[in-house]
């Protein structure tokens, strides 16, 4: 199913839980910070993504907060899976992958995305709080042995973390995960300060790439394929109108509400109600479709 703007749906990004065991200075929450305390079962996100097949996807990546702080996040994974969706992926911040990771395989889970803006212990507990980067690196190390491959670093740069991507570059090397250098929404005031303008990164790395590859069901982003094998993607979200117009993916925030785009609440839709009192869901996803709009446009 296409939106009004022509644009087709494939992917499915379910945030399952709002709780976090790390307390991020830049984090949006997934752009919903309701306190309604509704969670959805485990039963309940199945049902729901198994319908979301009804309408193109075939792509779902499972959020948070912390998805791995749910004790029946493998149940969640078992409930998902369906011969029409081909990708089942999670993103987290790697603190308890270590322990999980061959769990998380066995319940059919393809591969993860791990949020790693330095590698510096006492800079990563100024960005965290909490964190010890340590448990990150080894859940890393953990996850790509248990084949949860392709197997993304998220490289958030800002300001206060840039000087330390030639480090990380030389991490993702070793270990043979693919890097994200993901631009920085600056969505509150005080946080402006530490917006990056990644482009001088992009350029750099474009002159030594031996390859180009534009993914173009992939909001048209460009991964550079260095000599050395590293392969390192762009994701500029920031007053980017071609990055909303190759968009696929509709959400699911963690208290069953469909959410059609990132940047905006107001436009969300109630699926959890109505599957709690046994409706059809379909109306409820076309819905969610027409209310999807460019939120950056020309």
């Amino acid at each position: 199913m296409r939106d009004k703007f022509g644009r087709e749906i494939g992917s499915f990004r379910i945030s399952i839980t709002n709780k976090c065991n790390l307390n991020c200075f830049y984090c949006h929450k997934e752009g919903h910070n309701s306190n309604n305390g509704r969670y959805m079962t485990a039963e309940e996100i199945g049902l729901i993504a198994k319908t979301s097949t009804k309408f193109g996807v075939r792509k779902v990546k499972i959020s948070g907060g912390e998805p791995l702080l749910r004790k029946d996040i493998c149940e969640i994974i078992e409930n998902i899976k369906d011969e029409k969706i081909k990708d089942i992926s999670l993103t987290t911040n790697g603190i308890l992958l270590e322990n999980l990771a061959d769990k998380l395989k066995d319940a059919g889970l393809d591969r993860v995305n791990v949020s790693l803006d330095t590698l510096n212990p006492e800079l990563y507990k100024k960005i965290t709080k909490f964190g010890d980067v340590n448990k990150v690196v080894n859940g890393i190390k953990r996850a790509i042995e248990e084949e949860l491959t392709p197997l993304k670093v998220n490289f958030l740069a800002m300001s206060i973390n840039i000087k330390e991507l030639p480090e990380i570059m030389e991490f993702c090397r070793d270990v043979g995960a693919i890097l994200q250098i993901i631009e920085f929404i600056p969505l509150k005031e005080g946080l402006k300060k530490y917006y990056y303008d990644i482009s001088s990164i992009e350029n750099e790395i474009k002159e030594k790439a031996d390859k180009v590859i534009t993914r173009k069901f992939m909001q048209n982003r460009r991964k550079y394929i260095l000599d050395d094998g590293l392969e390192v993607e762009f994701v500029r979200p920031m007053d980017n109108s071609e990055f909303c117009m190759h968009c696929t993916r509709i959400r699911l925030t963690y208290d069953g509400y469909l959410k059609p785009c990132l940047l905006r609440d107001d436009n969300l839709v109630d699926i959890l109600t109505p599957l709690r009192r046994g409706e059809n869901l379909e109306p409820y996803f076309i819905e969610c479709i027409n209310r999807r709009e460019p939120y950056f446009k020309l």
